[in-house]
């Protein structure tokens, strides 16, 4: 497995560091993202300045670098930009991004804006940054409308700290530890719903809960094993009382479809006591079905020993079957597992190493980790970052495929 892994984290680190061209030009000073695609789509008009991370990809990025760093030696890296020496330094580069930019609905400045921006837009260059001696740069600036936090942003985020105090420790220049504990305040004081507990889309719906985006819940936050870190490290908060909440809308979910087979939709909402998966649209697009938020399910719910028979022997099976050994179908589905749109493998696909190693089936393991796409780089985090994220979780679950 580890070949894959550090073959696809050497693609990242060569294509998508971006420095903020605002920030000092040193390794203790400079600010750093991994950009969110390399493509941006951006109707014409529609603004003046390209999008160029989120607190999703920053969440990612800071996740993969703690890992990894793990795997520094067998990385053979020979190549660092402004004196950097680890990866601790390009960690360090990325949280002072996140503590610059804090999200405007957040009134303690701890939690990440969703959105930053880089450079104006050149004709048809939307990339949002500009290259130089394959160096990649912007200047960062945050939207004063789309500023506000998306909570799986900050929860991977405050995740990575935590692995970062076990890489690292928190006696050098940042306290991780701390500044997780400090997060954590902010995250359960504004991101968490005051009478389900359940987790809000993010800071902004704070203030519409008795609402339906107030009330409702984006099925990938949902991440078990980010909670129970977070209980085990924060005494302050009743962590476990979310954990509980979260199971409660995941069964609702779970007894609601019929077919049985692990599949959850992009949201949840409330109506008449219980959670369900909404008609059409609340947010974003097809939130009734398992599409580009739950694609992440396999991944975030798979290491759950509790959620095997409901979630991943399900899904497990189920891929299987519909997939049929061609992963190149994967693509968003309707909760009976029938296709809604296109293919999309290097999206859907990956996860579900998750649940084949959870589910102990290494035949099938053996099988998702042979598939040509696993190691394919295509400049789009959604599809590059999760495979590798989906591959580290995989291999810390099982060790070696037989």
């Amino acid at each position: 497995m580890n070949p894959k892994i550090i073959t696809m984290f050497r693609r990242i680190l060569q294509n998508d560091l971006i420095i903020d061209a605002n920030s000092p030009a040193d390794k203790d000073g400079f600010r750093m993202v991994l950009r969110h695609c390399k493509w941006w789509a951006i109707e014409d008009g529609s603004i003046e300045v390209s999008h160029i991370t989120t607190s999703e990809s920053q969440g990612y990025g800071m996740m993969i670098l703690a890992h990894m760093a793990a795997f520094e030696e067998a990385l053979g890296l020979n190549r660092w930009i402004l004196g950097c020496g680890c990866l601790q330094d390009y960690y360090n580069a990325m949280l002072r991004t996140v503590q610059a930019f804090p999200s405007i609905a957040d009134p303690d400045k701890r939690l990440f804006a969703w959105e930053l921006l880089g450079c104006p837009r050149d004709g048809d260059d939307r990339t949002g940054y500009r290259q130089n001696d394959g160096c990649k740069s912007a200047p960062f600036s945050r939207d004063d409308e789309s500023g506000d936090c998306a909570t799986d942003g900050d929860m991977d985020i405050i995740y990575s700290l935590l692995i970062a105090d076990k890489q690292w420790g928190s006696n050098g220049r940042y306290n991780y530890k701390q500044i997780a504990l400090d997060m954590l305040k902010s995250l359960w004081n504004y991101c968490i719903h005051p009478k389900y507990r359940s987790l809000l889309l993010g800071d902004w719906a704070a203030s519409r809960t008795g609402t339906v985006l107030g009330d409702a819940t984006r099925i990938s936050d949902i991440i078990p094993g980010h909670l129970k870190a977070y209980a085990e490290a924060d005494q302050a908060h009743d962590w476990q009382s979310v954990l509980d909440a979260v199971y409660g809308v995941i069964r609702d979910l779970c007894d609601d479809n019929p077919h049985k087979n692990g599949l959850l939709p992009d949201f949840a909402v409330r109506e008449g006591g219980r959670w369900k998966a909404p008609a059409g649209k609340i947010l974003e697009g097809d939130d009734g079905a398992y599409s580009y938020n739950a694609c992440r399910v396999p991944w975030r719910l798979g290491t759950d020993g509790s959620l095997q028979e409901l979630i991943v022997k399900p899904l497990n099976a189920f891929v299987k079957t519909y997939t049929n050994g061609d992963l190149d179908r994967l693509g968003p589905l309707s909760l009976d597992g029938a296709p809604i749109d296109g293919p999309d493998s290097a999206v859907f696909a990956a996860p579900f190493l998750v649940t084949a190693a959870a589910g102990g089936d290494k035949a099938w393991l053996n099988e998702l980790w042979s598939w040509p796409g696993l190691v394919e780089y295509n400049g789009d985090n959604y599809g590059d970052y999760i495979k590798l994220l989906s591959m580290l979780t995989a291999a810390g679950l099982t060790g070696l495929p037989a």
